[in-house]
């Protein structure tokens, strides 16, 4: 929970999901791809809370800047854009179908 109340990339991935899931129950899907959807929102939400962990982490055991540290947070942080543009591939081809097919 402490997510939600302090990390706007959180709070930010949240409410994109909650908005996804809102616009999925309008849409009348089936539930393989309800399945699918809770996943990909899922699967984004908890890499957010694994790279802001990972930046705590790593923010404590070296406070001062290092390339080493840089670089874990850099990939922690693509984790996540990787996760969040196939989820959003995935939202594509699913409500896109809904909508336009």
């Amino acid at each position: 929970m402490h997510g939600l109340l302090h990390d706007r990339s959180i709070v930010l991935q949240t409410v994109l999901g909650m908005v996804v899931l809102a616009v999925c129950a309008c849409l009348g899907l089936e539930a393989m791809e309800w399945c699918v959807i809770l996943i990909v929102i899922g699967a984004v939400i908890a890499l957010e809370y694994i790279n802001s962990a990972l930046e705590t982490i790593v923010d404590m055991v070296s406070p001062q800047y290092s390339e080493g540290a840089k670089k874990a947070k850099d990939y922690a942080a693509a984790a996540v854009l990787v996760m969040s543009l196939a989820a959003a591939a995935v939202g594509i081809v699913i409500i896109g179908g809904k909508l336009f097919l």
